[in-house]
């Protein structure tokens, strides 16, 4: 058997693959450090590469910005799977919900406000941020997926909406930002109203565990 040798790796190609990745390896130390959104210069200054160079290796800021959100998506997709089994009781399903979108907002939050931001006036972002929500309705489905069950589908439906709007990029940005309130509280926050949510919605069984607990008393 002959064997065909694999072609060189042309240096030019590699030296721009590398400067790319710096280019975006920037992007994201940037805005975990609150610059929202980074300028051409600040990303230049930060992957140790010229402002031209950036304009070589993108078509520019948009080409950035969306390959910036792509790579973000393949880093953090982990983060939207389910992350409690379903037939868990529902008070661990409903701490578990919290501390996956936690996990998400705490590592993935900025970019996913520049994100929205571009979606407004820049297409492929905006398909990107219409994935995304989509992977977070689909995440509350399938922690919540019990109670669903009991509903109608209007009603399933209704109550699914509420528990994804509830702990929403949009909702921890607001709690976050304008009433100063810290991951910890948040934490506090999202558990005591899901629990009082699902504990009062008409149609829902009660959290046997939950139930039991208050009859035992501590």
């Amino acid at each position: 058997m002959v064997t065909v040798p694999e072609p060189p790796i042309d240096g030019r190609r590699a030296r721009r693959e590398r400067s790319r990745a710096a280019v975006i390896d920037a992007v994201f130390v940037l805005v975990r450090h609150g610059k929202v959104p980074p300028t051409a210069e600040d990303v230049a200054e930060q992957a140790g590469v010229s402002v031209s160079s950036i304009f070589r290796n993108f078509d520019g800021l948009d080409d950035m910005q969306r390959e910036a959100f792509d790579v973000f998506r393949e880093r953090y997709v982990h983060l939207f799977d389910a992350m409690v089994d379903t037939d868990a009781p529902r008070s661990e399903r409903v701490a578990k919900h919290v501390r996956a979108r936690l996990d998400l907002l705490t590592v993935a939050g900025p970019m996913m406000q520049i994100a929205r931001q571009r979606a407004l006036d820049y297409q492929p972002i905006a398909e990107g941020v219409g994935r995304g929500r989509s992977q977070l309705s689909d995440q509350a489905r399938a922690h919540f997926a019990s109670e669903a069950a009991q509903l109608s589908p209007a009603g399933a439906a209704n109550l699914l909406a509420v528990i994804d709007a509830m702990t929403s990029p949009e909702a921890y940005e607001v709690l976050q930002a304008a009433h100063g309130r810290s991951d910890r509280q948040i934490s506090r926050s999202w558990n005591c109203s899901l629990t009082a949510i699902l504990d009062r919605w008409p149609g829902l069984q009660p959290d046997s565990d939950h139930e039991i607990n208050k009859e035992t008393g501590p």
